[in-house]
């Protein structure tokens, strides 16, 4: 998926970009990975209302969890 794919109105934007901006801290240059191949974005796409129901910490934790796992196979 690309970020062109999805459509979000500006408070889902604002999220999108604080966990971003987190994982950086974390991540580094794999943060538009792990958010990409994560599934938040399809999630947040379908049902904002779970997806807002939850802070952004959690999310970066879940997000970082799920491509830690990724990728140790």
């Amino acid at each position: 998926m690309k970020w062109t794919d999805y459509t979000f109105n500006e408070l889902d934007l604002e999220l999108v970009f604080l966990i971003r901006d987190e994982l950086k801290k974390v991540l580094g240059e794999q943060a538009d990975e792990a958010l990409m191949t994560s599934g938040f974005l399809h999630r947040l796409q379908e049902d904002p209302i779970y997806v807002h129901h939850f802070d952004e910490d959690y999310w970066v934790s879940h997000i970082i969890k799920r491509f830690q796992q990724s990728i140790a196979g």
